[in-house]
């Protein structure tokens, strides 16, 4: 491809010529020497002439002279030599009296010119170099107000389709419309029916707000032109909306067609909220946007997607009807959901028969489409980096914790002393939790140090709709379990359990503030959060008289000190299971959930803690057991597979012994 003619380049190479030209024309050839020869050799009478420049001194000798300067000889005709620094006024009388003709040479006007002339040559390229860039390249210089929208067509089309979106059904049914549409427009126009113009994708980061969008333009093979919101905007006033023409332009030619609208909320803030500014750029490309998706004709076929997290602070304008008039709503995957998504992205990795799909999507609460992507993941780098030929359940236990809590602190070694106590903290946790059957099963409880935590128990979450008065008793029973435990092996309490109180109290005061659980049942006193983008307690405005405001912190304190009363009398009554389970933390390190359940069951058979911990202990090896004989038969199980790979690349084998000898007589 032909490159661009740069018109800089070529500048700078003129100066340089000029620069050179000046330096070396209508000098003639000489040889240097010192300005005391030079002195001399006037002295002598031997030279002729001189020209006088601004540091050096040429001259012209009567005839060729022989010169002798520092063992070395030469014969010259002509020289230069350079001129003091200082002035020396004896020269000019000097050469007078020698009969030497003198003469001057004025600098150079061009190079003059150049050096007054350069800086502002350098700022002007600098700025020019700027601009380019920012435009991408000379090429584009003057198509700043071109879309910068990335086009798949019949060359690059799409090839996402449904298939490739695990869960989010009710997004798919809706969307499948969209797809019909483009397909069979005339299906819908001959019964007066219009397509909604604008379909806004609504959801948290991760969800496949984008993956459904691309699934979108795949299923109905069309060209899809995306762009993210943010290049819309431009230093310029008016650009963004120069571009926003011009795309929806494109559209319009390739139509039937789709335009995907990334992070919407970029450019489409509400306008006069105060919220973010006033920024002119923004409010013009916004206006564009408004005016193009509204003067659409009935039969353009074309369909704007856009995605974003922020639908409460999108201008009105662009909800109404004719513009973004169907929202989809793509909310954090069900549990059912999570692992249709978990066994889309492990199709292609080696999974051993310990991993659980569906535990692992129990673990994994709130967790999003990308979420769970990064999880599967980690979990093979896990096990690469561990030399192992397929993803074990204990990689993605890793890789779980890993994300969730950080990464382990091998350098922070607690005492024996601290180890018993954090060991009992997280069996009261755990013997709590395993006595609410309602709250759902453990993964597992770990005295190990991560991130921030020197220990944690990790429960799997029960998919429910609505939370009951009991059901947040229950959490908070649990959340007071390890105080609870740590108290009554030691007799005294620590800072170990500060996160736990914290939870505890913020639950209770939900409970109070928002839900109705405590005091009038009628009144949310703190469901107003105030305006966007300030969160929390700061936001959070008090609608009610500091009497009120009494009575409901004496609500919270009443909830708080009943779970903890019940909390003492659940530890009392399993202390056997916490003493047990304990002990075990203390050997292992790590005790998966399902032997807290079993060893909680145990010690309402009447175990002893000792016969519990030899239970916990020899389960837990004989399941290390296990693991360790599956890594090794898909090792195995994958040598063999290269070998056969190996045998069918290379072709059938070719025997090359000799052939038997036949009978002797």
């Amino acid at each position: 491809m032909k490159r661009p003619f740069n018109p800089w380049l070529f500048v700078i190479l003129i100066v340089l010529g000029v620069v050179i030209f000046n330096q070396f024309s209508a000098r003639p050839p000489g040889s240097e020497i010192t300005y005391s020869t030079f002195t001399q050799l006037v002295e002598e009478g031997r030279v002729a002439s001189v020209v006088l420049e601004e540091n050096t001194i040429r001259g012209e000798l009567r005839e060729e002279t022989q010169i002798d300067e520092a063992g070395q000889t030469r014969v010259i005709s002509s020289f230069q030599t350079t001129a003091l620094p200082v002035e020396d006024s004896e020269l000019l009388p000097l050469l007078r009296a020698n009969d030497v003709e003198v003469r001057g040479r004025a600098p150079s006007p061009w190079l003059g010119l150049i050096v007054g002339f350069l800086p502002v040559l350098l700022i002007i390229a600098f700025f020019w170099f700027i601009f380019m860039r920012a435009q991408g390249g000379s090429s584009q210089v003057m198509q700043f107000g071109q879309s910068k929208a990335k086009t798949y067509g019949r060359e690059n089309k799409v090839k996402t389709t449904f298939e490739d979106v695990a869960g989010h059904e009710e997004a798919k049914q809706e969307l499948k419309e969209v797809v019909d549409f483009l397909k069979n427009p005339q299906k819908y126009l001959r019964i007066g029916a219009e397509i909604p113009k604008g379909m806004l994708l609504v959801g948290p980061p991760g969800t496949g707000k984008t993956l459904l969008a691309r699934a979108v333009a795949g299923e109905a093979g069309v060209p899809f032109l995306t762009v993210s919101a943010s290049e819309f905007m431009e230093m310029f006033v008016g650009v963004g909306a120069s571009r926003v023409r011009n795309l929806f332009e494109e559209a319009r030619k390739a139509s039937p067609a789709i335009i995907f609208i990334d992070e919407l909320d970029s450019i489409g803030r509400r306008r006069g909220a105060g919220i973010g500014g006033g920024h002119d750029e923004r409010e013009q490309t916004l206006n564009q946007i408004l005016s193009e998706m509204d003067g659409f004709e009935k039969d353009t076929s074309v369909i704007i997607i856009a995605a974003t997290n922020r639908p409460d602070i999108l201008d009105p304008a662009l909800l109404r009807p004719g513009r973004f008039d169907r929202q989809v709503t793509i909310g954090l995957p069900t549990l059912r959901e999570r692992a249709q998504v978990l066994r889309v992205h492990v199709r292609n990795k080696p999974i051993a028969d310990d991993v659980d799909i569906e535990r692992l999507a129990s673990a994994t609460p709130m967790f999003s489409g990308a979420d769970l992507e990064n999880l599967t993941n980690e979990a093979a780098l896990i096990a690469a980096r561990s030399g192992k030929q397929v993803i074990s359940w204990a990689d993605f236990n890793e890789a779980l914790d890993r994300i969730v809590l950080g990464l382990r602190r091998g350098s922070l070694v607690p005492t024996e002393e601290e180890r018993k106590i954090l060991a009992f903290h997280e069996a009261g946790h755990a013997v709590a939790f395993a006595s609410q059957p309602d709250l759902g099963q453990i993964r597992k409880v770990t005295i190990m140090p991560r991130g921030g935590a020197g220990g944690f128990m990790a429960p799997l979450a029960k998919e429910e709709m609505f939370f009951s008065r009991e059901r947040f008793q229950q959490q908070l029973i649990v959340a007071f379990g390890g105080r609870v435990a740590e108290k009554k092996l030691t007799g005294t309490i620590s800072s170990g359990a500060s996160n736990d109180l914290k939870q505890a109290t913020d639950i209770a005061k939900q409970m109070v503030f928002d839900l109705g659980m405590g005091g009038p049942e009628y009144v949310a006193w703190g469901s107003d959060q105030g305006p966007v983008f300030l969160g929390g307690e700061i936001s959070r405005r008090k609608d009610f008289s500091e009497e009120t405001a009494r009575e409901l912190e004496e609500e919270v304190t009443t909830i708080l000190a009943e779970a903890y009363r019940t909390t003492e009398t659940v530890i009392e009554e399993n202390w056997t299971a916490v003493r047990g389970v304990a002990e075990a933390l203390l050997q292992r390190e790590t005790v998966e959930g399902t032997l807290v359940m079993k060893a909680f069951e145990r010690a309402k058979e009447g175990a002893s803690a000792e016969e519990i911990t030899r239970m916990i202990v020899e389960e837990s090896e004989a399941a290390e057991r296990r693991m360790a004989a599956a890594a090794q038969r898909a090792a195995e199980a994958d040598k063999q597979r290269r070998r056969e790979a190996e045998g069918r690349s290379s072709g059938p084998a070719i025997d090359t012994r000799p052939a038997p000898e036949g009978p002797r007589s």
